[in-house]
């Protein structure tokens, strides 16, 4: 990714984050907290008073579904260009900051006490993006037989690891309902196979980059 389109799409998201922060004020000082604590939403009324709270929490999730979209697209397309080029895509390292997306994942607690939505708990996935700063560290490499070998490597023992946490939490919760409620049987499956997903996409990276040091270490050793 270029580095005027990381600075607007950074950019962006700093202004989604601002726009949150000041309409949570505006609804707290001027609005009796509409909104923002827990209410019925089935006696629900608009008001115009609610439109800022509206606006600027649609505008993060769609600049956050636009994210995921963009990260998705480019990531394959750099992929591609790694199997066609034998060298690994060049990341910049700090991509990984991305991963604090995944904080976003406990708003779900606040949507699911304020009108019962459960959708947010999914962010908990972006936790993976961790991971883009060990494959930035690894950056142009060539790969040549041995890398390659270790990538299966990573892969293989990242997949195990994920696969063993989704079956832990899957006999678990099919015991039956989660403190006697099905809601939070719901919730803790999102929360689990977000977190267990995102776990292996970092592991996938962390094992590589750890892999391919080691061997670099003995062959100085050698």
């Amino acid at each position: 990714m270029k580095t005027n389109k990381m600075k607007i799409w950074i950019g962006c998201g700093g202004v989604c984050v601002l726009s949150v922060f000041l309409s949570l004020w505006y609804a707290i000082a001027f609005n009796d907290s509409r909104l923002v604590v827990p209410m019925d939403f089935k006696n629900y009324v608009f008001e115009i008073r609610d439109l800022p709270m509206i606006v600027s929490v649609s505008l993060a999730c769609i600049y956050l579904v636009a994210l995921f979209v963009m990260l998705f697209i480019h990531a394959g397309k750099k992929q591609r260009q790694a199997e066609e080029t034998g060298i690994t895509r060049k990341i910049n390292p700090k991509l990984g900051c991305l991963g604090v997306l995944g904080f976003l994942g406990f708003a779900g607690f606040w949507t699911y006490s304020v009108d019962g939505t459960v959708f947010p708990f999914a962010f908990f996935l972006f936790f993976g993006f961790f991971g883009f700063y060990y494959e930035g560290k690894m950056s142009g490499t060539f790969m040549d037989e041995r890398f390659r070998e270790n990538i299966a490597r990573a892969k293989l023992k990242a997949y195990k690891i994920t696969f063993g946490v989704m079956l832990i939490a899957l006999i678990i919760l099919c015991q039956g309902k989660l403190f006697g409620n099905l809601e939070y049987t719901l919730i803790a499956a999102i929360i689990t196979f977000s977190l267990a997903f995102a776990l292996g996409i970092f592991l996938s990276e962390y094992l590589l980059y750890r892999y391919d040091h080691d061997d670099q270490a003995e062959e100085g050793e050698e």
